[in-house]
């Protein structure tokens, strides 16, 4: 570019096709965000609007989840049993890897960390290091988590017979 020139106004279709694969991957690391921060503060009604009604989970030792209803049903269970008060536990996530199987699909794999927060502080809060692998799906009131396998590493090692031959693609 020369000294003096301005960026463009205009972009080219491959400029177009990347924003709007940036878009839609920003779109899907918020419904991430927004995942943990309901369940972590027992606000489970959000979780509507992040999660496909069909939703599909496999939680290793927590079992299996099918549907909204069921999913929702479990987590206020599971909140009740950690005391019923928000933040009890902490699901912090990090290095989410987006892979687009088409304009409408991606699948993904983000780490997790899940701390306790009511632990001593001489104790490991580190309840749970583990791996979420997801499936998206675009519907017409955005992307939603359609699918979720959690893959627990430490200190229990709790993963599936898929997941031992699983690699997560690299585009």
């Amino acid at each position: 570019m020369e000294p003096n020139a301005t960026p463009s106004d205009h972009f080219t279709e491959q400029e177009r096709q990347r924003l709007r694969r940036l878009l839609d991957e920003d779109d899907i690391r918020k419904l991430a965000i927004a995942y943990a921060h309901s369940l972590d503060q027992g606000d489970l009604a959000p979780l509507g609007d992040i999660l496909t009604d069909d939703i599909c989970c496999h939680f290793g030792p927590y079992g299996e989840w099918q549907g909204l209803d069921c999913v929702i049903q479990n987590f206020e269970q599971v909140f009740l049993d950690l005391g019923g008060i928000p933040f009890t536990s902490m699901h912090a996530g990090s290095g989410h890897c987006i892979h687009f199987l088409d304009a409408n699909n991606a699948t993904g794999r983000r780490q997790l960390m899940d701390f306790m927060t009511t632990r001593l502080p001489k104790e490991n809060p580190v309840m749970w290091l583990a791996l979420y692998d997801e499936a998206y799906q675009r519907t017409d009131n955005g992307w939603r988590i359609s699918s979720i396998s959690v893959e627990f590493l430490w200190p229990e090692r709790h993963i599936s017979a898929e997941f031992s031959n699983k690699k997560f693609p690299s585009s």
